[in-house]
């Protein structure tokens, strides 16, 4: 489940823009900014548990 919290995390900033964009709630400035901060901090650290890639020379 790790593995896949960072393509989950940066793909659910556009759906929280809509989401947000489409309630129009008054503080959404502060929404925006907010989750895109938590969401993008959240993908970032769990970037350690993606694979490592293998260079292989051929």
């Amino acid at each position: 489940m790790k593995l896949w919290m960072t393509p989950i995390c940066f793909l659910a900033i556009p759906v929280l823009y809509l989401i947000v964009g489409f309630l129009g709630f008054p503080q959404n400035g502060i929404i925006f900014w907010t989750g895109t901060a938590v969401l993008t901090l959240l993908g970032a650290y769990f970037t350690k548990h993606l694979p490592e890639v293998e260079e292989s020379y051929s």
